[in-house]
């Protein structure tokens, strides 16, 4: 059920219950079980009390909290105009991380004189841990040929594609609607999730691909890539990509996106085939047990590791992106190899406020900083953000995606690779809309010997990467 509730209460502890019986019933309507029920209510009483604690002291303006229910999650976001609140400052107190164990996402927002906000998600659908097995990797055997249909899902297919993806994935998969018919099905007629589906000839799903979009982004991920191993071998991943891009171009996208891992090199050469370029590597972004069955792996003992592919849709407009000195001349590969004209300007000091979001997924295990607007406190405040993430117990990566058109991303590029970070490439259109600078800092140690990467430019990239890392002047994920 699709749904907002709102609720202002006081800036008073004693709200906390008014709190935790408004969540409880947003939770009960949206159907959570009761474990995530509990989880949480729990959380955000336990935000709403720190958050008083913390921020309040001097403001008695109400705290605002909305809960919204959609197919794929409930997310519950707590916002107040008291003391400038952030990740940063929060992690410091232990309670947050707490409270961050309890849900599958904590997201922290600032809105300058709008004051902060907390956003607490939990998805639906089952969550797959440590412990939960892959089911068995048994041989199978091939199907007998025959000729599949590929189209768009349709509400009947809903309960094989999540059979599809558990006898792919277990309950691995990071995106836990696809388990539950009814959810995917309600995210498929929103367009938010745009299954294809390949049907053989005794009308079982035998391969899915998926276009997953927010409305108002100009760009969509290619992902939820299956082909049952009964039917491997027969084109289905080129067909079924095809059916995708046909939806990308129906929305009118401007590009759309994939990440295929670097334990095998099909889905790479997927991408190379329909024209699609690589523009990152992105390290230990994965849990190991994020892992395909019957697949010939280059490797299975550390977090996995993906190649960020873009296939652009229409001609590109042109840009004018400020890089740093150092990685100039790979960013003026990568948007070459794209065939996006860019100019490289000069870089400036920031001025003024700045906009930072820092994410936080438990399902993964990484955190994610995105600076919105660069201002002129930006250094100190994402220091100490890195400082503290590197401190949460059980976090594999730390990303940083930069505005490539802010003059000030330079010097804060600077900074954070001071801080221990390092190139992982560039994200056109990832960051609202705006092209990313990536920086990253895997948090476990990421054999690179061990990656699988099938294009000459990926390739490049790779050798970049490892060079950036061995420079990196704090890392410790990376040994020299």
């Amino acid at each position: 059920m699709e749904f907002n509730v709102e609720l202002a209460v006081p800036p008073d502890a004693a709200f906390a219950s008014l709190v935790r019986t408004t969540i409880a019933d947003a939770c009960e309507r949206a159907e959570l079980d009761a474990a995530h029920r509990e989880n949480l209510t729990s959380a955000v009483a336990d935000g709403f009390t720190a958050i008083v604690e913390q921020a309040m002291v001097e403001s008695r303006e109400p705290i605002r909290l909305i809960a919204h229910s959609t197919a794929s999650d409930l997310s519950v976001r707590i916002r107040e105009r008291g003391l400038p609140l952030d990740g940063a400052s929060a992690r410091r107190d232990p309670a947050w991380e707490q409270i961050a164990a309890k849900v599958d996402a904590m997201h922290w927002h600032t809105h300058g004189a709008s004051g902060s906000e907390l956003e607490l998600i939990v998805n639906h659908g089952p969550k797959a841990t440590s412990e939960t097995p892959l089911p068995a990797n048994e041989e199978v055997p091939l199907a007998p040929p025959q000729t599949y249909t590929v189209r768009r899902f349709e509400p009947a297919d809903a309960a094989a594609v999540a059979r599809a993806f558990y006898l792919t994935y277990g309950y691995h998969y990071d995106f836990p609607a696809v388990y539950e018919p009814r959810r995917l099905t309600a995210l498929n007629a929103e367009d938010r999730y745009i299954s294809i589906v390949a049907v053989g000839e005794d009308g079982e799903i035998a391969g899915h691909y998926a276009l997953s979009r927010e409305t108002d982004q100009p760009i969509g991920d290619g992902c939820g890539a299956i082909v049952l191993p009964a039917h491997r071998g027969r084109d289905l991943l080129n067909q079924l990509r095809k059916g995708m891009e046909a939806e990308a171009q129906r929305l009118g996208l401007a590009a759309y996106f994939s990440e295929p891992v670097t334990d095998h090199g099909r889905t790479q050469h997927a991408s190379e085939t329909f024209g699609a370029k690589a523009t990152a590597i992105t390290l230990g972004c994965a849990p190991r047990s994020f892992l395909a069955k019957h697949m010939d792996l280059s490797t299975t003992s550390q977090r996995q590791s993906t190649m960020l592919y873009f296939k652009l849709l229409k001609p590109p407009e042109p840009r004018v992106l400020y890089a740093p000195s150092n990685h100039a001349a790979i960013l003026k590969r990568i948007y070459g190899n794209l065939e996006i004209l860019a100019e490289f300007g000069e870089g400036k000091p920031a001025t003024g406020d700045s906009l930072m979001r820092t994410s936080v997924n438990r399902a993964d295990a990484v955190a994610t900083i995105d600076v919105l607007k660069i201002g002129a406190d930006n250094a100190t405040a994402l220091r100490q953000t890195i400082e503290d993430l590197r401190e949460l117990a059980h976090l594999g990566a730390i990303y940083l995606r930069l505005p490539l058109d802010d003059p000030a991303t330079p010097d804060l590029a600077e900074v954070a690779e001071a801080c221990g970070l390092f190139f992982s490439g560039a994200g056109p259109w990832m960051l609202e809309g705006r092209d990313a600078l990536i920086l990253q800092l895997p948090l476990t140690k990421i054999d690179l010997a061990g990656l699988t990467v099938v294009s000459d430019f990926g390739k490049e990239l790779l050798a970049y990467i490892e060079v950036a890392s061995k420079n990196a002047p704090t890392s410790r994920s990376i040994p020299a």
